[in-house]
């Protein structure tokens, strides 16, 4: 049983200086299992100022800010049913599977698990309880394939509103492993985040949710692929103790707005506030899975009131907007740590989010966690707006390409701390660190970045240093600037800045500049 914890030791800081800045490739569809080390960092973080009760320490701790260990489901203990001795016949385009794959999972006690041995399984018809699903989980019963590569469920649905492959609402201590889920659809796949009239294939691969208020919890999602979907790949919606581990996820058929084209989401639901709730979402796993970025809107998105997550070792190649998006509406809390992003076309991993069709987003909320990211080749490495609060950056790595804007770009977000983060590369307009102010979204978090820390930054063979278009209450100590091939600090007029230890170096930026032109 794989069991997650707060406290682990990290990677060592150059695990990927070998991938090219210009890699755009397909990985390959491989697995990443997740670690059997405990997850999570020894280092002390302090608490930060929050409007969530006693819930203070991001990460996976509990409320008191003790580390807590994830439960997941114990392996079957007993009968294993195969679903071929049910009428399944794993050949390609056969009968309708679906019922037989239903008998075995109704025939299935606590405890057991339903076998899917290699082969394509044609999945036509849906639940007849639940017209929106193919298959509905069942609390205590395993669903497991043969392999990612060697069993496939076929779906027929195409474009059904809410639809699912497969369901589980309210469940607990289930195990979903070792299959691929994809769809008949032969459209083309989601290519532009502006356009909201493409799709196809089931709304969601697997959508995991409550049920009368009641959170699903301790379910085990490892090793699937899953493609040609048009909203989420894989949805975790108001649960807890959700573990998804070793994924392949691509090829969304649309990214327009409105929530399209989403790898994995981890969701509270909207008008939730209260940790002492059911249907709380906090204490879900996102560790080691991997995203084809090329056909997605977001990798990986936290929406909602949701705390207390971690997303940790994941790999994600190209995506079209923000690749780890905590997406804008009160995420708190939550530790993102040891990701590898490389060549999206937006930020690699942002907080707070401008859009919002039917929910309006804005900030995100206090106390996220981002560090020891490997951001390589990304439009920004980081990017905190809107007023989100309180955010630690630390240890990150980031690699500028060509295309790159910024490394750390922080705009209206209070308590701000960026502290130890090695940042090197990109053309001219690059700037490693970039303060600038927030024009907001109508209306929304407009502002300016106010009480930032920017502390013990390496900043080494970059285009240029840091950059302080707006800003008050700010600090900066001891930041590193060295071998920069144009400004090492620039500072608008008017700003003043704390300067604790400062420049003494010749290594280290060489005082303010009160002009627009270039420090070197």
């Amino acid at each position: 049983m794989m069991k997650e914890s707060v406290r682990s030791s990290r990677r060592g800081p150059a695990h990927l200086w070998w991938v090219a800045l210009g890699l755009v490739v397909l990985l390959t569809a491989c697995t990443v299992k997740g670690t059997e080390e405990p997850v999570g960092s020894n280092d002390v973080v302090e608490p930060a100022p929050s409007g969530h009760g006693d819930w203070q320490v991001p990460g996976l701790v509990d409320r008191s800010g003790a580390p807590i260990e994830v439960p997941t489901p114990e392996p079957a203990t007993g009968k294993t049913l195969d679903v071929t001795d049910f009428g399944a016949d794993p050949d390609p385009d056969s009968h309708d599977d679906a019922p037989a794959i239903r008998k075995a999972l109704d025939a299935a006690e606590p405890g057991d698990e339903v076998f899917l041995p290699a082969g394509t399984y044609d999945l036509r018809s849906t639940d007849p309880a639940d017209k929106s699903a193919n298959i509905v989980l069942r609390n205590g019963v395993h669903l497991r394939g043969e392999g990612q590569e060697r069993t496939v469920l076929l779906t027929s649905l195409d474009g059904e509103k809410d639809s699912r492959v497969i369901r589980g609402s309210g469940v607990h201590d289930v195990i979903v492993a070792d299959f691929t889920i994809t769809s008949r659809h032969e459209g083309p796949l989601g290519d532009d985040p502006n356009d909201g009239d493409t799709g196809g294939g089931p709304m969601y691969g697997i959508h995991i949710g409550a049920r009368e208020g009641k959170a699903s919890s301790r379910i085990l999602v490892e090793n699937l692929g899953i493609r040609r979907f048009e909203r989420h790949g894989i949805s975790v919606k108001a649960s807890r103790e959700v573990t998804l581990s070793g994924n392949y996820i691509s090829e969304a058929t649309a990214v327009g707005p409105g929530g399209q084209g989403y790898g994995i989401a981890i969701e509270g639901s909207a008008d939730q506030h209260d940790p002492d709730a059911a249907n709380d979402s906090r204490h879900n796993v996102v560790i080691g899975n991997t995203f084809d970025g090329r056909h997605l809107r977001h990798a990986i998105l936290l929406q909602f009131p949701t705390h207390n997550n971690l997303v940790a070792e994941n790999t994600i190649v190209g995506s079209l907007l923000d690749a780890i998006d905590l997406h804008g509406e009160g995420e708190y809390l939550n530790e993102v740590r040891d990701n590898t992003v490389i060549g999206g076309q937006r930020a690699g991993i942002a907080l707070g989010n401008p859009g919002g069709a039917k929910n309006k987003h804005d900030a995100s909320g206090p106390g996220n966690w981002v560090h020891s990211n490997d951001l390589i080749g990304n439009r920004q490495g980081v990017l905190v707006i809107l007023g989100t609060p309180d955010t630690l950056i630390e240890d990150n790595r980031i690699t500028a390409g060509k295309d790159s804007k910024t490394g750390i770009e922080v705009r209206n977000a209070p308590g701000t701390v960026l502290r130890d983060n090695l940042i090197t590369g990109g053309t001219d307009r690059f700037w490693a660190i970039q303060l600038s102010e927030d024009r907001g979204t109508d209306g929304r978090g407009k502002g300016i970045p106010s009480g930032l820390r920017v502390e013990y930054n390496v900043i080494r063979q970059a285009a240029n240093g840091i950059r302080i278009d707006a800003g008050e209450d700010l600090s900066m100590v001891e930041n590193v600037v060295d071998d920069i091939g144009g400004a090492k600090l620039r500072v608008a007029d008017g700003i003043e800045v704390s300067r604790s230890a400062q420049g003494s170096s010749s290594t280290r930026a060489s005082g303010v500049s009160r002009s627009r032109e270039s420090a070197r």
